[in-house]
């Protein structure tokens, strides 16, 4: 079993970088020490690529994956979607999906990338909902597991979960990782007797993977989502003081 985590962010994220501490060669190193084998990079909006980055993975056994997390932004709602098993020279191209229906197309001539729904019914601003997610459910590869639910209060997973089973579509873990908090928490193991990614993608889309996956307190859950909204609020005055400071210098 391939232990295996597909949906991370890390410094270099050129949306939300501002609030995470490790970069990718970091990740790579904590990943190794908790034996994880398959890596997904899915920055927002652009595709963060280095040949370094392969090398380096490799050196440590870990397949490291290309991705992206875009917005098919539709007025203040992201209806957020991420594309992996990409090719790095369609990054250009890729970059510029903002719709269900360009992904349609692009899906058409490329039947190799893998189409992830993230946290489609967790929050109203950037998960798709319901209706968007059954609307395009064709698209997708596979639906995400959210991370982020306690046992009892907070777990839109439930929900999720009735939708994947009507469509028979996998419903797989993963971190979203924005801290290495819980990025051992939420995971998949791929029965998969190959390490690349054909055989990997193939395996989670038939159902051949197990999903590793922890209720959280909502004392924790309240304090992830604190920490990171006040770290986007300070850096977002800091911000906003440098630009007046600037246009009055």
């Amino acid at each position: 079993m391939i232990k295996t985590s597909l949906h991370i962010h890390t410094f270099e994220d050129k949306v939300e970088g501002y609030i995470i501490k490790y970069n990718v060669y970091e990740l790579i190193d904590w990943a190794e020490q908790l034996g994880f084998k398959v890596l997904g990079l899915t920055c927002h909006k652009k595709i963060i690529y280095k040949n370094e980055y392969v090398d380096y993975a490799a050196s440590k056994g870990i397949l490291l994956l290309f991705g992206v997390e875009l917005a098919m932004r539709k007025k203040i709602k992201r209806n957020d979607l991420i594309l992996l098993n990409i090719d790095p020279r369609e990054a250009v191209t890729i970059e510029k999906i903002n719709s269900f229906e360009k992904l349609a197309e692009y899906k058409k001539q490329h039947r190799e990338i893998f189409v992830l729904a993230p946290h489609p019914l967790a929050t109203r601003i950037f998960s798709m909902g319901k209706k968007k997610l059954v609307k395009n459910i064709e698209l997708f590869d596979a639906v995400e597991h959210c991370w982020c639910y306690s046992r009892r209060l907070l777990n839109s997973n439930k929900k999720t979960v009735k939708i994947t089973e009507k469509f028979n579509k996998p419903f797989m873990a993963t971190s979203d990782a924005h801290s290495l908090r819980y990025f051992n928490t939420d995971y998949i193991l791929v029965d998969s007797e190959k390490l690349d990614p054909a055989s990997i993608f193939a395996a989670i889309k038939s159902g051949s993977f197990t999903n590793v996956t922890k209720p959280k307190k909502i004392y924790q859950l309240l304090w992830c989502v604190a920490n990171i909204q006040l770290k986007k609020y300070i850096l977002y005055i800091f911000k906003f003081r440098q630009i007046k400071k600037n246009r009055h210098s």
